[in-house]
């Protein structure tokens, strides 16, 4: 069975743009999947209607066997803290502490008393202490998440999603606002999450340089359809152009 199994997905936004048109793809358990296509091209439609931040006009999203198009109330609670997200801006809360901001991975569990007074257990604590080791950057713990610079401010988005313990983690650009040194860097804190604790990860990018370093398959999107499911090393520079366009240009991350 696979983690996640989506069939003919459709979305139209209020003003008619027709954003994904029949989107059909499986998800194993453990992969890398990245998506690519141009801006437009239906990829950040497609993962905010898998963690259900959107709701898809038609077609049918399973996870862990579960149809989840269109739950709300509890069941939807209850599927968000299954499903991290990690976004491109990093939508931290800027005053607030490191540890403050990872913690805020964990509401979702916590009581409201407990989150108004910022009363959390010390296994909460521990466990955020340890996920900022994870990403690297525990001794950050104490510092305002405003004076970490974007890399870094990343990793604690990173953190905070995996308070949530996730069996699938979302990226939706998650190194388009940071440089190409620092890109590479974040990108191997996803791949840890991924090999060291299986967490299955889809994760949207615009370079080929780090999807064919990343990713154990990738599948391309253009004008909301999918026309391309395959190995990161079999897009030659014939798909390249069929996905970005002729007067595209490869840029390289190293």
């Amino acid at each position: 069975m696979s983690l996640l199994k989506i069939e003919d997905l459709h979305k139209i936004y209020p003003n008619g743009t027709h954003a994904l048109k029949g989107v059909s793809l499986s998800v194993e358990e453990g992969e890398f999947l990245v998506i690519i296509g141009l801006s437009g091209s239906g990829k950040s439609t497609l993962l905010r209607s898998i963690n259900r931040l959107i709701e898809p006009t038609s077609g049918t999203i399973e996870f862990m066997g579960k149809n989840i198009t269109h739950v709300h109330g509890r069941e939807l609670r209850e599927l968000k803290t299954k499903i991290g997200m990690v976004f491109q801006q990093f939508n931290l809360i800027k005053r607030r502490s490191v540890l403050a901001n990872v913690i805020t991975g964990k509401l979702g569990s916590l009581g409201t008393l407990q989150s108004i007074l910022e009363r959390f257990p010390d296994s909460v604590i521990e466990e955020a202490k340890k996920n900022l080791e994870i990403v690297g950057i525990p001794e950050k713990a104490d510092l305002r998440a405003d004076s970490l610079s974007g890399g870094q401010q990343q990793r604690v988005a990173i953190a905070r999603s995996l308070m949530q313990n996730p069996k699938l983690l979302l990226a939706d650009e998650p190194v388009a606002s940071l440089d190409p040194a620092t890109s590479n860097s974040v990108m191997q804190y996803f791949e840890k999450v991924n090999k060291e604790f299986g967490t299955t990860v889809i994760c949207n990018l615009h370079f080929l340089s780090l999807v064919r370093r990343y990713a154990t398959r990738v599948i391309a999107l253009k004008q909301g359809e999918v026309i391309y499911e395959g190995q990161p090393e079999e897009i030659d520079e014939a798909w390249f152009k069929k996905i970005y366009g002729e007067e595209a240009e490869e840029v390289e991350i190293r």
